[in-house]
């Protein structure tokens, strides 16, 4: 192989992106590595239940989205249905593609992102970094446990602050949610507990969420939730889950 010399100017110019059409709407991602670019390829078939899910949202809906990564499913959403998203992704590197792919599909207005963790309650923690790569998951915030509640060791822990749902919607910094989406692969019981009064609303439609059926604290979530008033439609486990007791689970007000 011949080498290949770009100036810093070249280097600074490069910006690969995918573009993708479906339902007459454009959307474009920012693609730098090409595990990022598989991600983006298969948006609309490594949880079909998500799209599914989305596709009933309604125009001026507001949306929540807890573990956003690169920003998927909160671009497509405001993209596609229209809504008014808040989204949540502290991971540096991830956080730094969904900013670009907000700008990119010009957003701004509708889309707002924040490079913090949602939990239970606010302060200052670690978030545990499994691999440092654009577009990785399974990074965990505060306890260093994977997302089998077994301990693991981070290649790098970052600083990071965590506030709850109900603390950001008291405080008028985001609008109670129609549809919460919840995906952070391990602290999700968490932040349901964090979230308790906005449960009580009901311009609360509909909420996704990981599980683990392994896991007797997520079965414990759902039911909590069922006990709430919303009926839960399962899942089966998407292409990318580390195993198969991990899967969605769809939670629609009864």
């Amino acid at each position: 192989m011949s080498d290949i010399n770009l100036t810093l100017a070249d280097y600074e110019h490069i910006n690969p992106t995918s573009t993708l059409e479906k339902d007459g709407h454009t959307i474009t991602f920012c693609t730098p590595t090409e595990h990022v670019k598989a991600l983006v390829d298969t948006i609309f078939v490594q949880e079909p239940e998500t799209i599914q899910w989305i596709s009933e949202f309604k125009a001026g809906e507001v949306f929540v989205d807890i573990g956003a990564n690169i920003g998927l499913y909160s671009i497509w959403a405001t993209v596609s249905q229209n809504v008014q998203c808040f989204c949540f992704e502290p991971e540096s590197l991830n956080f730094s593609i969904l900013m670009r792919n907000i700008i990119t599909n010009n957003l701004g207005g509708r889309l707002t992102a924040y490079p913090i963790a949602i939990s239970d309650k606010s302060g200052f923690d670690k978030f545990h970094i499994t691999i440092f790569e654009y577009g990785e998951s399974c990074h965990v915030f505060g306890e260093e446990l994977d997302y089998a509640k077994q301990p693991f060791d981070p290649v790098v822990s970052q600083g990071c602050y965590a506030t709850s749902i109900d603390e950001l919607i008291a405080g008028g910094t985001i609008l109670i949610p129609n549809h919460i989406k919840i995906d952070v692969d391990g602290i999700e019981s968490k932040i349901i507990e964090g979230a308790m009064e906005t449960l009580k609303s009901p311009e609360l439609k509909s909420i996704l969420i990981e599980m683990n059926d392994n896991l007797m604290d997520d079965w414990e979530m759902i039911y909590y939730l069922e006990s709430k008033g919303f009926k839960a439609t399962p899942a089966p486990p998407s292409v990318l889950a580390p195993t198969p007791s991990v899967h969605n689970v769809v939670l629609r007000r009864a």
